[in-house]
Order: C-alpha cells, then structure tokens, then sequence
C-alpha cells in the first residue's frame, strides 16, 4: 500500500512540476479479495479549445452573444423602472423594512435606505418613486437587491 501512494504522490508532484503528463495513472486501494485496477486517461490533443473555436468565427459569435445580454439587461432595467415608477416613496420604504427583518440587515432599515439614497423619502411618502431601477443602485448587495425585486414584485 505505502508503494501505491508514492506512486500516486510522485505523480501529483510530477505533474505539479511540469513533468511529462501524456499519460496519467489512477491508483486506489484495492478492497479485500479484488484485484487493483489502474484507469489511464488518454493523452491530450495537440490544439486547444479556443484554436478551434477562433477558426469557427468565435469572436463575431462572442460579440453577438454580448449583445444580445446588454440588449436583454437593458429591456430588464427598463421594465424594472417602469413597474418602480409606479411605486410610492412608502411603498419602498415598507419594502426596504421588510428585506431588513428578512435579511437581519445590521442597524435595521435606516442603513438601507441611507446607502440607496433613499433616506428623504419620508419628506414626501406619497410622491411617485423616478430613481434608478433596484439593479442599478450600487448600495445594495445582491441579497438585497434580490430581496427587493421579489417584495415589489420586480
């Protein structure tokens, strides 16, 4: 047995080291009564995964994937703004209370609201909220951000 994990400890060494790693050898401790059974993986192809994929045109594919997600965030933060605009300041504050006692925010709902910039909404509670969508506000973390959307139904 103390055979077997040398060898499987000069392996991971050799491999740690640069050495040759065409071939590498799984080793496991046989059960009573069975035969030890060595798996070999098969040596790796010459190329790699991104050689191919710059043959297949991938910079155009990645450029259009990343437009695709800016296009599909901004209709996202556009519908957050719409269905927010509708919202009154206390309707956002009642919902800043509850994600505090959900979450058990430190300090309660104040340090929430101060981070949003929210803090004057109690000046007016009936005015029609016109800020940012909650994704864009950077004084949330994302728990909170999560939270919100889901209590406003965002």
């Amino acid at each position: 047995m103390a055979e077997e994990e040398k060898k499987s400890l000069g392996d991971i060494l050799k491999k740690a080291l640069g050495g040759d790693t065409t071939e590498s050898v799984k080793t496991t401790k046989p059960l009573p009564g069975a035969k030890a059974t060595t798996t070999r993986k098969p040596p790796a192809k010459a190329g790699t995964m991104s050689d191919g994929l710059a043959g297949a045109g991938a910079e155009a594919k990645v450029d259009a994937f990343l437009k695709k997600r800016e296009a599909l965030t901004e209709a996202e933060l556009k519908k957050q703004k719409e269905l927010l605009h509708k919202k009154t300041h206390q309707d956002l504050i009642n919902a800043v209370y509850k994600v505090a006692d959900e979450l058990k925010v430190e300090g309660g709902p104040w340090p929430m609201l101060r981070a949003a910039g929210w803090g004057n909404f109690t000046d007016d509670r009936g005015k029609k909220y016109d800020g940012p969508a909650i994704d864009e506000i950077e004084g949330f973390d994302p728990a909170q951000k999560a939270a919100l959307k889901k209590i406003l139904g965002v």
